[in-house]
């Protein structure tokens, strides 16, 4: 471009008319050739950075050389100041752009490590490696910069690339098709001015499965209002029961498939009553909230906040039985596990579900699935199988 042949010329120019006394020709020639092959080299790979890297060349044209070796002996010159990180570029850009390590005159020295002359450098690559932005404060030569500058920005389209399809996913998951509408919604959601961008955030991990899950959580909220309308003038009549009756038999809300005791409270747009076809849902400040199954906010809670729905149902408390889990660790002597057995099924009259475990090396880890009618007993078996001697710890999963 004429911007950069410009430049060019200028270089050019300063350095005829200031070392043109100062060097000898040959010397002089052999400079000017190594800076425009360099500057060809950027041109052609990142014509973007050619400008950059005319305007560092100007304000270090001056600057003194260093002269180092490679581990098999042979000479590098380099710029005064340059980091084992400019060696790495300079020796070559596959090298500089994989460089995960240098060690200077057998010893291992961070990549900012300034050279000195003399020095033997020994750069370590890694083909898992690519350039970050902080490699940029490591570096002072132009090559190294251009070079960096360009690898991010060949690594920042990857990931977003990446991170589009990974959002095209988890938008499916909540039923949301990727588009250029859901696109726009999304950047003025997350402050973000183009789209590249906001892939680029979900492929780095800025923007997680929670932060996705708090846009989806907005975007459906306007729906809200006409499902709920929509609902209610299709409501359907629902039999009275008699709450007397089934305060006596149900007793009690146990939640998931692991019948879990949890607190709760009853949704005041329902009023489920003991006895009832519930579920719960997890709602952002009040925890969980009990609703009947055909309340007239089911469909809408189904529908826009499926992951936060938990089964539940009205049981007996006095006959219901409830599976748990309990994990044990300790020395793996003998007989160990006939004593764990014995203590659960005869002298705690607890059913045993499942047992598994493995022994290493002289220890054991274990699991064994339990019912049991309340905490109270549970927490009895988990007091004696602690006093089993061999046994170092019991947790209930």
């Amino acid at each position: 471009p004429p911007v950069i042949l410009n430049e060019i010329t200028v270089v050019i120019r300063l350095w005829n008319k200031q070392l043109t006394h100062l060097i000898p020709p040959h010397i002089k020639q052999r400079e000017v050739d190594l800076w425009l092959n360099k500057l060809q080299d950027v041109l052609i790979d990142d014509p973007q950075h050619a400008i950059d890297f005319v305007e560092d060349f100007k304000l270090n044209f001056y600057s003194e050389e260093i002269f180092v070796f490679t581990p098999k002996g042979d000479l590098k010159s380099i710029k005064s100041g340059s980091t084992a990180l400019d060696f790495a570029f300079n020796v070559h850009t596959d090298i500089g752009t994989k460089t995960r390590g240098a060690r200077v005159n057998g010893k291992l020295v961070p990549l900012s490590h300034v050279l000195e002359s003399g020095d033997q450098v020994e750069i370590m690559t890694s083909k898992n490696i690519n350039p970050s932005v902080n490699w940029l404060d490591f570096v002072v030569t132009s090559k190294a910069k251009s070079k960096i500058k360009s690898s991010l920005n060949i690594e920042k389209k990857r990931i977003s690339i990446e991170g589009k399809q990974i959002l095209r996913r988890k938008l499916k998951h909540f039923k949301i098709k990727l588009d250029d509408k859901i696109s726009i919604s999304m950047m003025k959601f997350f402050k973000i001015n183009a789209s590249n961008d906001l892939f680029f955030s979900v492929g780095n991990g800025t923007i997680d499965n929670k932060k996705i899950k708090q846009f989806v959580t907005d975007y459906n909220r306007s729906f809200i209002g006409f499902i709920k309308r929509r609902i209610g003038s299709n409501k359907k009549k629902v039999d009275k029961i008699n709450k007397s009756d089934h305060s006596i038999k149900f007793d009690k809300l146990i939640f998931g498939k692991d019948q879990e005791s949890l607190k709760y409270s009853m949704a005041s747009c329902c009023d489920p009553i003991p006895g009832d076809s519930v579920f719960g849902f997890v709602s952002v400040n009040d925890g969980i909230k009990v609703h009947k199954k055909d309340c007239p906010n089911s469909i809408s809670l189904r529908s826009n906040y499926d992951y936060r729905v938990i089964s539940a149902k009205w049981i007996d408390s006095q006959s219901h039985k409830f599976n748990t889990k309990i994990n044990f660790t300790g020395i793996d002597d003998l007989g160990i596990i006939s004593q764990i057995t014995s203590t659960i099924s005869e002298s705690m009259k607890v059913n045993i579900n499942k047992i598994s475990g493995e022994s290493n090396d002289g220890t054991f880890i274990g699991t064994i699935s339990l019912e049991v009618s309340n905490t109270v007993i549970l927490n009895k078996l988990l007091k004696s199988l602690k006093k089993i001697k061999g046994i170092e710890k019991v947790t209930r999963n």
